[in-house]
């Protein structure tokens, strides 16, 4: 395979893999998600991407962070929410690659309308481990706020 062909390729499983974590928390599979990020970092970051606060390499607390901030509707339970990712800039260098996106959450519950609740901006890290793309790094940078009340168990 060419250098440029290894990087599209590798640029397609990296954005697969963001669009699989948006499909599994919208889903409410809080264990799956955390199961992405169970040898990496998690957390918030500032307007610079620079680290507030992080969990590191410890899927249960990534779980536990999820679990007791995301409210749960119906059965099975979901957040009826729809994480939209656009403006995706992919940067692969070998077998480490970043990723800049925006994020934009809407929500719809039988006493919310459907709405944006939060925008912001995922700084992303990845690393290929035996063929696979894995997540390294997952900051969330919170740039605007709406309704989290049918959202949120605590405020952010």
């Amino acid at each position: 395979m060419t250098e440029e062909l290894s990087r599209i390729v590798a640029e397609m499983a990296v954005r697969d893999l963001l669009c699989e974590y948006t499909h599994l928390i919208d889903q409410g599979r809080l264990r799956e998600v955390a199961a992405l990020f169970a040898q990496s970092d998690y957390g918030q970051c500032g307007p610079d991407g620079i680290a507030t606060t992080v969990i590191s390499s410890d899927a249960d607390a990534v779980f536990a962070a999820c679990s007791s901030f995301i409210r749960m509707y119906g059965t099975p339970p979901m957040p009826r929410t729809k994480h939209m990712l656009t403006n995706t800039r992919v940067f692969v260098d070998g077998d480490q690659a970043s990723a800049l996106s925006y994020v934009m959450v809407i929500q719809g519950t039988d006493d919310l309308a459907l709405q944006p609740i939060l925008s912001g901006r995922y700084f992303d890290r990845f690393s290929c481990v035996n063929g696979s793309w894995q997540f390294t790094q997952r900051l969330f940078c919170l740039d605007h706020l709406g309704d989290m009340s049918a959202h949120a168990k605590r405020t952010l």
